[in-house]
């Protein structure tokens, strides 16, 4: 099979199983997945032939070489065409290889992300607008009131715990800090640099819970436990301190103290819709994934994929509310 073609046939096959990552819902599609990865491996191999994009990189490199050789009869002109051209060969052949390389991890870890979150009873959404979605959530929960531009709900996954459904968001945002310096001659500058961040959690219907939050200023009536250690952990507001303390007797305490310590903020409406700041291991996407070239351990780790233990974690915490409220 000529390079060409070899190329071809990987190319095609990373496309399908791109498909694949999209519309897999349930095992018995990963199960066809992985079936079609292993026969696939059975006459081909997940590597990309680079034959011709090495011997430009060689050419480049040798060219470059030539041009250094004082005994090259070459005038200093020809000396620095010579070098821009070994660039504008080798540079586009590492980028190549680059982008050939990045492809197959990009659609490996596509799949095997669809596989963990199957597994984990979510499925990823795709059918919404980014932008819109974060500017609703804005104007819910102060949550999605940070940074300066690029705001957006970049990820989504619905679930449920029994009848209680949620939603799983990530969303990005960018800040921008401005500095400005005054050189000797009294000229200023502004300059601005931008840091792209992250946050995770969940979007939770709940029936009649809408009367506290945890480490946000939903409310302005503060409660406190008579537990030091739950007060450190939970800055807790309510709608009255007798609801509060109804919620929160002993028992729920102990229980976020002992199992709920890494929920950051919890914020909710008057719909009973709360919003829970989450760490990002909650995310499907956080978890280590198998390399597709390593095929044996890709298509093994495909049909067991790793738990998500903080999703489970916070499922957990949802039915805990839902038994005490």
């Amino acid at each position: 099979m000529g390079q060409n073609s070899r190329n071809k046939v990987l190319k095609n096959h990373l496309e399908e199983l791109k498909a694949h990552a999209i519309t897999a819902k349930t095992e018995q599609d990963i199960s066809r997945v992985a079936k079609h990865i292993s026969d696939f491996a059975r006459k081909n191999k997940y590597q990309f032939n680079h034959t011709l994009t090495f011997i430009g990189i060689g050419l480049a490199v040798l060219a470059v070489l030539l041009s250094f050789w004082s005994q090259m009869d070459l005038t200093y002109e020809q000396r620095i065409w010579l070098r821009i051209g070994s660039g504008l060969v080798g540079i586009p052949c590492i980028v190549i290889i680059y982008l050939r390389f990045a492809l197959i991890k990009r659609v490996g870890d596509q799949l095997y992300v669809r596989s963990v979150a199957i597994n984990a009873g979510i499925e990823r959404d795709y059918n919404f607008d980014s932008k819109a979605y974060w500017k609703e959530l804005r104007h819910i929960f102060p949550l999605f009131k940070c940074g300066d531009e690029s705001q957006s709900i970049t990820k989504r996954y619905l679930g449920g715990v029994d009848t209680t459904p949620f939603t799983l968001f990530e969303f990005k945002y960018v800040k921008v800090t401005r500095s400005t310096s005054t050189d000797s001659k009294g000229r200023t500058r502004t300059t601005e640099t931008r840091s792209t961040h992250f946050k995770y959690g969940m979007l939770v219907q709940f029936d009649d819970f809408n009367y506290l939050s945890i480490n946000t200023r939903r409310f302005a009536t503060k409660w406190d436990s008579a537990s030091r250690s739950f007060n450190k952990l939970f800055k807790v507001r309510c709608a009255s301190e007798i609801q509060a303390a109804k919620f929160f007797d002993p028992k729920v305490v102990l229980g976020f103290e002992d199992n709920f310590s890494f929920l950051k903020s919890m914020d909710v409406n008057a719909n009973s819709v709360a919003c829970l700041e989450l760490p990002d291991s909650v995310f499907p996407s956080q978890v280590r994934k198998p390399s597709l070239r390593n095929t044996n351990d890709f298509v093994q780790q495909l049909l067991k994929p790793a738990r998500i233990p903080m999703l489970d974690s916070a499922k957990k915490l949802i039915q805990f509310i839902n038994e005490n409220k």
